[in-house]
């Protein structure tokens, strides 16, 4: 699982988005404190203006004027309708009197402060503002004008940074909230990203699965694929070529050598037979003529399987397709094998009308290589057996036999040139020899033929060696 590259993108990408969150929300509360208070401070002047303004209507109506008394009754008019502004904090404390009527505390309060100018609604009017530090606490300090004086409000420094706190939690609460919507955005991305990235890759994969090392012109044109994979198909391609290249020369090698083989084997196998019939019955010449005639008969079927083998390697086998009664042909093998080897049992179920449409030379190869394979791995109280059956429009048969072999390690590498499978149940035993050639060819006739050639292992030492084939 953790080998997808999806899941990686995906875990990627989700860290990353969680990482910049987490800078993001950490830079917004420190860059943005300042502008937020000022919005907040500003605010807050704002609806003090519009407070006291109230009350300068209230005064102008009532033509009064503001002793000490009456200016006092004003300020704690003013201080409950801040306190209303506020009332969702805990813990608040806020201050409100006239320039004229301050007390000693609060003149106090006042003295060194550096007044700045805050927007105001209304332009013509001032509206000033001040930070300090008093009684163990920070605050804030308001001062609108207010007839002839000023009506200063000192609001603690805590409270607008509860306000300002609860805005950075309320943002922090929407996103939080939206993280499942981001998640599935980030996987809905992840999907559409990278199946337009595996498109490409599907798409190549598709275009090396057609690339055939028989075909000269068989090569990836980098118009197919998108700009960023023009150096890989421009490698690939030169890869192709080497391999090409080393293919056709090896090819070439193994067919020339065996046909240069056939002429002096031919040749010495022509002159062993006569020296044999001249050699005297039973001398150590015969004998020693007849070890090298063996061994000059098994080169010759060597080089007869490189030449068929070359051949499928070039795609050059040339078919003569014929009808072939299974029986007719099985059966002949069938009589030779229990003439041979009368101890292993041996037995046929193929129905005498089951045809197949084939190269009869091949196909007698196939046959032949199987069978010598079966007599030569099977035990002598052992049994061979040979079926078939027809299913649709094709003829499977199967060879199976009961083996001394061990079963570990016996796969699909028997169907490999020149490989031979040599471990065995009965360490006493003596292996037959053999080139490793004869299931290879097998395997590529059977394809030749459009059908398979492939190897089933079964309890009690059973092989078989299962093939299709078209019907005739």
């Amino acid at each position: 699982m953790w080998r997808s590259f999806r899941l990686k993108f995906f875990i990627t990408t989700t860290l990353l988005i969680v990482l910049f969150a987490i800078i993001t929300r950490g830079n917004v509360r420190t860059s943005s404190s300042q502008p937020i208070h000022e919005l907040l401070y500003s605010n807050f002047a704002s609806f003090l203006q519009l407070t006291i303004k109230t009350e300068e209507v209230i005064v102008q109506n009532d033509t009064i004027t503001l002793t000490g008394l009456v200016a006092q009754e004003h300020a704690q008019r003013v201080q409950r309708d801040v306190e209303k502004y506020f009332a969702d904090l805990s813990d608040f404390k806020a201050s409100v009197w006239l320039s004229n009527s301050a007390s000693g505390q609060q003149i106090a309060m006042m003295q060194g402060l550096q007044w700045r100018q805050l927007k105001s609604m209304a332009e013509h009017e001032t509206l000033e503002l001040a930070k300090t530090s008093a009684n163990g606490s920070d605050w804030v300090l308001f001062k609108v004008s207010f007839q002839d004086q000023y009506v200063v409000t000192a609001v603690n420094a805590n409270a607008f940074q509860m306000r300002f706190n609860a805005i950075m939690d309320a943002r922090d609460s929407i996103l939080n909230s939206m993280w499942p919507i981001l998640l599935l955005y980030i996987a809905l991305c992840t999907w559409m990203l990278t199946e337009w990235v595996l498109r490409s890759l599907r798409n190549l994969q598709l275009k090396f699965q057609d690339i055939q090392l028989q075909s000269s012109e068989a090569v990836l044109s980098e118009k197919d694929f998108d700009r960023e994979f023009g150096s890989f198909v421009g490698y690939f391609n030169d890869l192709i070529k080497r391999l090409r290249f080393n293919f056709e020369q090896a090819s070439r090698f193994s067919s020339d050598a065996a046909h240069e083989l056939r002429t002096p084997l031919t040749v010495i196998r022509g002159n062993l037979k006569r020296l044999l019939n001249r050699a005297p019955d039973n001398s150590v010449e015969q004998m020693q003529l007849s070890m090298l005639s063996d061994e000059v008969e098994r080169l010759i079927s060597i080089t007869n399987k490189l030449v068929l083998l070359s051949q499928a390697d070039g795609r050059n086998f040339k078919l003569d397709m014929q009808e072939i009664n299974l029986l007719d042909v099985i059966g002949i093998l069938s009589e030779d094998i229990q003439s041979l080897v009368p101890d292993i049992q041996f037995k046929l179920l193929v129905s005498p009308q089951i045809k197949i449409l084939a190269d009869p030379n091949l196909f007698q190869q196939l046959l032949n290589n199987l069978m010598s394979n079966a007599v030569k791995y099977t035990s002598p109280d052992g049994t061979i057996v040979f079926e078939a059956n027809v299913i649709g429009n094709l003829v499977e048969f199967s060879l199976a036999n009961t083996t001394y072999l061990s079963m570990d390690g016996l796969d699909d590498r028997v169907f490999q040139r020149f490989y031979r499978h040599l471990n065995e149940a009965d360490s006493s035993r003596q292996l037959p020899r053999g080139d490793g050639l004869g299931l290879s060819l097998c395997q590529e006739i059977a394809k030749a033929h459009g059908g398979s050639l492939t190897l089933e292992k079964g309890p009690d030492n059973w092989v078989k060696f299962k093939s299709h084939w078209r019907m005739a």
